[in-house]
């Protein structure tokens, strides 16, 4: 299996639990409304450091996680050690490629928060992807993710300049860090931002390139129904407020398609 680039960064599940924005998105509370609604175990596909997970887990269900870092998996766990155990054994973590695995297994519910869906540059995996995660489902289940709505206004004036969106601070072992980031290309054709998000670890710099892909609310239909799949509902934002012009979230729940529907 392909390792993950977030590997290449040292201590990167550290560097990531440490960014305020991530701590401060309003998606936690929403996902675990949805896993306690569901009344079963859930799949969590991008799983992380437990920033989403372990909320779960606390909140009684049972939660299995996959994710193709090394490193963050290691970091999940560290923190699941810190966990009550009867927390610890609702969780169960695996390394799998999001796009292909097998767990022998369907879900009432399998999510994928915080743009995973946008790491999935070409039709191709993104079709796999749905695919695998559809064969993942019980026959009533939803699988939710969530993408952002594309501002079309920041991406026509993404410029490549580095700007700052965690200001200099200290890690829990004194060294200092700091994050920037950048929009270094719109590639229009392929609807894809060539994003790169720069951490500044006691004055070394280090790199995070990345493509990120954005999406519209009718490719996301017909992309879900060549996969068997269809809309349920979808939000524009996670208080499950309607998708409108300017809306800052495309939150989708799918279904699987009934025979002939």
């Amino acid at each position: 299996m392909a390792g993950s680039p977030y590997d290449n960064i040292p201590d990167f599940g550290l560097l990531y639990d440490s960014v305020p924005l991530y701590r401060e998105r309003a998606d936690v509370g929403f996902y675990v409304e949805e896993a306690k609604a569901s009344l079963g175990r859930v799949l969590e596909l991008g799983s992380g450091t437990g920033r989403i997970l372990l909320p779960i887990a606390r909140a009684g269900c049972g939660i299995t996680g996959i994710d193709s870092s090394a490193q963050m998996l290691e970091r999940c766990r560290a923190q699941l050690a810190h966990e009550a155990a009867v927390v610890q054994a609702r969780v169960k973590l695996a390394q799998y490629d999001i796009r292909n695995f097998d767990l022998g297994l369907t879900f009432p519910l399998i999510i994928a928060p915080f743009r995973v869906v946008q790491h999935l540059i070409t039709v191709d995996d993104q079709l796999q992807f749905l695919g695998t995660a559809a064969r993942h489902l019980t026959p009533t289940g939803s699988l939710i993710f969530d993408v952002f709505n594309p501002r079309f206004d920041v991406l026509v004036g993404a410029d490549g300049t580095e700007r700052e969106d965690t200001p200099e601070q200290r890690l829990p072992d004194g060294r200092t860090f700091r994050r920037g980031y950048r929009i270094a290309r719109v590639r229009w054709l392929d609807q894809v931002s060539e994003a790169e998000l720069i951490y500044y670890v006691d004055g070394r710099r280090y790199i995070q390139a990345f493509e990120l892909r954005w999406y519209l609310v009718t490719e996301l239909e017909h992309l879900l129904a060549r996969a068997g799949l269809r809309v349920r509902r979808m939000y524009g934002d996670f208080t499950r407020g309607p998708v409108r012009e300017g809306c800052p979230e495309l939150v989708v729940v799918a279904e699987k398609r009934l025979s002939g529907v």
